[in-house]
């Protein structure tokens, strides 16, 4: 693992911030030499897309008495890990419903709820399988139903793009779920706000990736208040108090918080400013440096200009990403797939190409509950010299080598003592 910055690549980092004319002051070649310098995976799959999950839809054709049905990640009557993917009314004795899932999950399950509100059964299919006649199949219900979760991932950031960070991805952590009402045109998503990592202030958002503001009739808190309620200090990040927000190119975008620590402590320091010591992170708390905190959490409704918007929202369109400041500008983190939109802040000003480095400074783990590292731990290393991993996951090392390997690695933990 390499542990000292060639400093004139440094040197190159400190022109990042640069407005439009200064861009031909920007090293490219330099830059890319540094954050691959930096990174802690020797020989990165240069092809790599950071892609754990995948998406399909299907179509259902329900008999009369059938109210709604679910995609399950897994069997409710042997199970008690089963979560929603995908669900949706029958209209007209039909419904068809987008779902995301781990890359490496090929075993679904169709449930059939009826007018009731009773599981009248499931039936398993196979992902991909592009239609389902439930009224040609046999509904198996044979065990002790276990009611599913609305599904939920992972998501983890680091706090300093541009610049290369220490890849422990614990700077902000944050948990989605994806939840369904009675009304067949709304979307419900939970976001829990677990660990803060980082010391500096931190917005997020949610992006709607392939859904404009109008799309959206609103946007609401169904079960407390903002996240960042009552913050005391000027909005630097996010710039308006709406809860839907218009992005650049009329982007939808749902506005979380203003500030990551006050949204977990609530706390000032003596001179009026916000307390920002690392949250959930570290394995004892120091004073002034580290503590712990419940996770605080917002449900938001969405309500959709129609129902086939509502079904067709996946994971997949779900892109949360953070706000922070790098050498006096405002930069956005996103996940991978949405790495160069820029939908708050004009951050690239038609030069993204120059940080198409392959590296990504936030990860999608489609698991409720992924332990993430323990401050200043990469979540996994390798040495090209030594030939060495390190880390709590060495799955990890190897998926970042090759893409198409080591898809659930995130499963498997090699290191659990250096995880929070």
């Amino acid at each position: 693992m390499k542990k000292i910055k060639y400093m004139t690549l440094l040197g190159a980092m400190v022109l990042l911030g640069m407005t439009s004319c200064h861009k031909e002051k920007f090293d490219q070649e330099a830059y890319n030499k540094f954050v691959d310098y930096e990174f802690m995976i020797d020989h990165m799959d240069r092809t790599h897309d950071w892609k754990l999950i995948k998406s399909s839809e299907v179509t259902i054709l329900a008999p009369a008495d059938i109210d709604y049905v679910q995609v399950l990640t897994d069997n409710i009557y042997t199970s008690t890990k089963a979560e929603i993917a995908a669900q949706g009314i029958c209209y007209d004795n039909m419904a068809t419903l987008s779902y995301s899932v781990p890359i490496t999950q090929n075993q679904l399950y169709l449930a059939a709820v009826d007018m009731n509100g009773y599981y009248r059964g499931i039936v398993p299919f196979t992902y991909g399988t592009k239609t389902i006649d439930l009224t040609k199949a046999t509904l198996e219900s044979n065990g002790t139903l276990t009611l599913p979760t609305p599904q939920t991932f992972t998501y983890l950031y680091e706090e300093n793009f541009p610049e290369p960070g220490d890849f422990d991805y614990n700077d902000l952590v944050l948990r989605v779920s994806k939840g369904y009402g009675d009304v067949s045109y709304q979307v419900y998503l939970t976001v829990t706000l677990t660990a803060v990592g980082g010391t500096k202030q931190l917005a997020a958002g949610i992006h709607l990736g392939g859904f404009k503001y109008e799309d959206i009739l609103g946007v609401e808190i169904v079960n407390s208040e903002k996240l960042d309620m009552g913050y005391p200090m000027p909005r630097i990040m996010i710039n308006s108090e709406e809860l839907l927000v218009k992005g650049r190119n009329d982007e939808a975008i749902i506005s979380l918080f203003e500030d990551a620590h006050w949204a977990m402590l609530r706390s000032k320091e003596t001179d009026g400013s916000i307390a920002r010591m690392r949250i959930n992170t570290a394995r004892s708390n120091t004073e002034f440096y580290s503590t712990t905190a419940d996770p605080v959490s917002v449900t938001y409704c969405i309500t959709f200009n129609n129902r086939e918007m509502a079904r067709s929202l996946t994971f997949e369109n779900i892109d949360p990403f953070i706000l922070e400041e790098y050498n006096g500008s405002v930069w956005e983190v996103h996940t991978y797939y949405y790495k160069f939109n820029d939908v708050l802040k004009d951050i690239f000003r038609g030069n993204a190409s120059a940080y198409d480095n392959h590296v990504s400074w936030s990860l999608v783990i489609p698991q409720k509950d992924f332990r993430y590292p323990v401050e200043g731990m990469s979540m996994g290393t390798y040495s090209s010299e030594t030939g060495g991993v390190y880390g709590p996951y060495d799955g990890f090392s190897y998926w970042i080598q090759s893409h198409t390997s080591n898809l659930d690695w995130y499963q498997n933990p090699t290191r659990p003592q250096l995880l929070y």
